[in-house]
């Protein structure tokens, strides 16, 4: 069997280094890093010293926009290519494991399931909810906001806002979207099926002309793509354990020693994020707990 764990970064390069070595101690394991080197370099030999594979693109990264799901798309596209995985995991740089990847890698093997997502939202497609969050991602287009363009009044809702980040300017759609929506995280763990459904999915101009304009696409995309093709069995829970300060929290808490009972018991695989500026000591803690599960 074949892993793939793939790692996309933007900070902190010994930290990332650090969770390749990670992920590396899984023994079916194939660590594939995509980092984005405009602030903080992390140089191929680094990367393949620590027992992974760097990706390297000249794709321009923003979060929350369209080029984000074309970056995970090519990311997944490409450790098809290179390894043909039976799994693929996308994981942030600021993940980090929480047991054994042995005992993890050997779950995935025995399970039936075709691919994991996170809590998962239906977004309504007959009656507007001009109030709801996901709606206004997923049922208006979505224009970069130039900076003269103030906030609208929140009467003009059903027809156009602005939010801020990333700055977007969105217009109501008149058309019924091309498949019936679904929002969930973007840290996705597909088997080979769900995997070639995303792909295939992915070639479909009609459909991407309709993401391209969503916002934060990559929380809709996959889990609109999975949940809408009968032959994949998907599982409504992503193995990952974050913690957010409260509803509509655009990012988890940096999690320390102080939550270690609360990550460990939570059955996650994968916990985010770490900051080993904040807290190294966690991650010495998590890399011990590992070792004692593994038996070492």
């Amino acid at each position: 069997m074949a892993v793939a764990y793939i790692v996309l970064s933007h900070r902190n390069p010994d930290q990332v280094l650090r969770l390749v070595q990670a992920l590396a101690e899984g023994p079916s394991s194939r660590v594939l890093v995509r980092h984005d080197q405009r602030r903080f370099r992390l140089s191929a030999a680094d990367v393949e010293a620590a027992g992974g594979e760097p990706i390297e693109d000249r794709l321009e990264v923003g979060w929350g926009d369209w080029s984000y799901l074309r970056l995970v798309l090519a990311c997944l596209r490409e450790a098809a290519v290179r390894h043909d995985p039976d799994w693929s995991l996308i994981l942030s740089g600021q993940d980090y494991p929480l047991r054994p990847l042995a005992d993890m890698e050997a779950e995935l093997a025995a399970s039936r399931a075709d691919g994991r997502l996170g809590a998962v939202r239906e977004v309504e497609r007959s009656r507007p909810r001009a109030d709801d969050e996901f709606f206004l991602r997923c049922r208006y287009r979505h224009y970069a906001r130039p900076r003269a363009v103030p906030h609208l009044p929140h009467a003009l809702r059903p027809l156009a806002y602005v939010r801020d980040p990333p700055p977007l300017v969105g217009i109501r759609r008149a058309a019924a979207p091309p498949l019936p929506l679904h929002v969930s995280a973007d840290w996705v763990t597909l088997r080979r099926p769900a995997l070639a459904s995303a792909l295939a999915a992915a070639g479909q101009r009609r459909l991407m002309r309709y993401f391209r304009r969503v916002a934060v696409p990559s929380e809709a995309f996959f889990a609109s793509v999975l949940l809408n093709d009968p032959a994949l069995r998907i599982e409504r829970d992503h193995r990952r354990f974050a913690r957010f300060a409260g509803p509509g929290a655009p990012h988890p808490d940096t999690l320390t020693t102080a939550d270690l009972d609360h990550m460990l018991d939570s059955g996650a695989d994968f916990a985010r994020k770490f900051d080993t500026e904040v807290d190294a000591d966690v991650l010495d803690a998590l890399d011990e707990h590992r070792r004692r599960q593994a038996g070492r």
